[in-house]
């Protein structure tokens, strides 16, 4: 489904080669999309295609458009017919979003499903396992109280258990970062001033608040950190998307990323809300040399288009919805800095993002895995050259 999302939108410029590197840029591989991927879409009504012997000729995507995103995904889960362990361990994922449980509750909770006492508790570990569900100790209960922190990040044991292990003057701090992080989205981590960086990370691994990292391609790894508040994602029933593909924080933390610490002599971003809004109006902005380099995952995602002119480069819109939420966020986190509030976020110059870290993984603290830069922009390279023979018309190579 993130190959599928990548899809959306594209229209008539959607070609065979474009849905290969949309593929790879999801990680799969041409073998994983002949024989399960892509039946498993169609049967689902997601996509349809067209086969000339065992190479893909034809593609047409329908993702939220057959049904909702998430019905989507739904289906394209029954259609793999998982496992009854697999399914107790969605349940359980479930049952944690529901209401935190003690341990021995959760598992019988699950056994009233129908799963048996084993099923329920290999279920019950992989999800603590795969870092969905958590668990904390209580004294009272003398029992581990089991919760998913995505859903009670704000209430659960932990987070209360986090707080109340801070002094006085830090936990003060901590809730007003969290106060700042709903009136300004995506946020940059350095000016949000708090005074033990340790605590910010601590909030960060409970889910108090939400980081996503973009990492640049320079040497040594710069990345600039942007935080935004769990209650974000809690309209999502709203959308066509999920903001659980994390695409309107990449879309607002790269175009703040373009405005902090783009190169000056290509075309570093002035204002970002007057930038989105052209975008927005016109469906085109540029050129500028910088969008030829700095949207290189904006691009793998579907989310923008780079098109290359004899003018220069120009940043084409794809998804219209993310980028209309992404303007609002933007207009909601400068709002205060055109108050009066500074930022002290450093202008350096810095290559343009190579990594997108998201939620998850900077809660989990998960390694940046930069080797994959390369490959990312070879084969954005190659989109865009399919993209334009699209465009064109033209039969492909």
């Amino acid at each position: 489904m993130d190959f599928a999302a990548r899809l959306r939108d594209q229209g008539a410029t959607l070609t065979a080669k474009m849905a290969l590197h949309f593929a790879m840029l999801a990680g799969l591989s041409w073998v994983d999309l002949r024989l399960q991927v892509l039946p498993a879409l169609e049967a689902c009504s997601v996509v349809s295609y067209r086969l000339q012997g065992e190479e893909l000729s034809d593609i047409e995507e329908y993702v939220a458009v057959s049904a909702p995103l998430l019905t989507q995904v739904y289906s394209v889960l029954e259609y793999f017919r998982p496992a009854d362990l697999e399914w107790c361990a969605l349940h359980s994922i479930e049952l944690a979003s529901w209401a935190p449980l003690t341990m021995r509750n959760h598992i019988d909770e699950l056994i009233n499903l129908g799963f048996d006492e084993k099923v329920a508790q290999d279920a019950y570990r992989l999800a603590l396992a795969a870092g969905i569900n958590q668990r904390v100790p209580s004294r009272e209960l003398r029992e581990d109280v089991v919760f998913n922190p995505y859903v009670w990040s704000t209430s659960a044991v932990k987070v209360a258990a986090f707080l109340r292990s801070l002094p006085p003057a830090e936990r003060s701090a901590l809730l007003h970062i969290c106060e700042r992080s709903i009136e300004r989205p995506a946020v940059a981590a350095s000016d949000l001033g708090a005074a033990d960086p340790a605590v910010l990370r601590g909030a960060r691994k409970v889910g108090l608040i939400q980081a996503a990292r973009v990492v640049s391609t320079r040497e040594g790894g710069s990345s600039q950190t942007y935080v935004f508040s769990p209650l974000l994602d809690l309209d999502d029933h709203l959308r066509r998307t999920t903001e659980a593909l994390h695409e309107r924080k990449l879309f607002v933390a790269h175009i703040l990323f373009g405005h902090e610490k783009a190169k000056v002599s290509g075309g570093r971003i002035r204002d970002p809300v007057v930038l989105v809004d052209a975008l927005l109006r016109r469906g085109v902005v540029g050129p500028a040399t910088n969008i030829a380099t700095d949207y290189h995952l904006l691009e793998g995602a579907g989310i923008v288009r780079v098109e290359q002119t004899s003018s220069g480069p120009l940043l084409r819109m794809v998804k219209q919805e993310i980028i209309e939420d992404g303007l609002g966020l933007l207009e909601r986190g400068l709002g205060a800095i055109r108050h009066g509030e500074e930022s002290s976020t450093p202008l350096q110059r810095l290559r343009p993002p190579g990594v997108f870290i998201t939620p998850e993984r900077d809660r989990s603290e998960i390694a940046d895995a930069g080797a994959a830069t390369e490959l990312l922009e070879s084969t954005i390279l190659r989109l865009r050259e399919e993209a334009k023979r699209a465009t064109r018309d033209e039969a492909p190579f």
